[in-house]
């Protein structure tokens, strides 16, 4: 073997000796990854369930790629354990030097929030807590497992109220009647909603008086709109008899039904029409 051939094996061989020893000293500087839920949105809402979407920010500051990420979360609530939800995709990674967002849906029944926590039903949020693990090998530091965090509220939808209120006699002859009544529309959640249409019928004893619908109408969190409206009644449209009945001193029950087409702002849920019924008995 020629002196030249040798020479070149010999700086081969100590170029790959140091490299060897570079990437040693790399593994033996091994960094604990960090790990932190980065969001949680409301992703699918109904009066049953909700579905919360947990999105959680895994860096990795190491040279070399880790395999095997899995991740835990428990929702808890009132300091009590309500869900517990696991990454199922074993073959998740974290890229050398880099970050990945791992997603996480954890949804929540009513009816399991209802039995464990008392008082909850008449609320139109809760607050809740999100304590979860991330766990990987990472070399020469062995088992890591990454704690996270994330506290926020999360809705407890309900429908809007819809109610009679009061039946006024506004002015009273031998041929016609004119009468208003209040209708009152209450929003009990913790976001605004908007009433697209809302058809009514206004009944009395068992007679119907009146049906039409409002304007659309907008109720912001928690809010209470009351509104007047009037009807006029003669006695070929209604009747002698339910003439009679109105301006008498005797106390009638009127009955206002209906259905309410509702939009809320929170545009993950997306409810039914609201079908409403209200009585009051009352002597004009």
């Amino acid at each position: 073997m020629s002196k030249q051939i040798r020479s070149l094996l010999l700086f081969t061989f100590i170029a790959l000796l140091l490299s060897g020893c570079s990437n040693l000293q790399n593994i033996a500087k091994a960094q604990k990854p960090q790990a932190q839920i980065s969001s949680v949105t409301v992703a699918e809402l109904s009066l049953t369930e909700v579905t919360l979407l947990a999105k959680v920010t895994v860096k990795n500051p190491n040279p070399v790629k880790l395999p095997g990420v899995s991740l835990t979360l428990d929702l808890n609530i009132d300091g009590k354990k309500i869900v517990a939800v696991t990454q199922p995709d074993s073959s998740i990674s974290l890229p050398a030097k880099g970050s990945r967002d791992i997603s996480l849906p954890i949804t929540l029944k009513y009816t399991d929030l209802y039995k464990t926590v008392s008082g909850i039903r008449e609320k139109s949020s809760v607050a809740y807590e999100i304590n979860g693990r991330v766990s990987m090998k990472v070399p020469v530091l062995g088992d890591v497992s990454l704690p996270v965090r994330h506290k926020d509220t999360l809705p407890v939808p309900h429908l809007p109220d819809v109610s009679l209120v009061n039946v006024r006699m506004e002015d009273a002859s031998l041929t016609r009647l004119r009468l208003s009544f209040d209708l009152a529309v209450s929003n009990p959640n913790s976001f605004g909603l908007k009433i697209n249409t809302l058809s009514y019928q206004l009944s009395a004893a068992g007679k119907s008086l009146s049906s039409s619908k409002t304007e659309p109408l907008t109720l912001n969190a928690g809010e209470r709109k009351t509104f007047s409206i009037p009807l006029s009644l003669s006695l070929s449209e209604a009747g002698s008899s339910v003439l009679r009945l109105l301006s008498g001193k005797s106390a009638v029950t009127y009955k206002l039904d209906g259905k309410a087409d509702i939009a809320p702002a929170l545009k993950v849920w997306k409810p039914k029409p609201l079908t409403f019924s209200s009585e009051k008995t009352l002597s004009l």
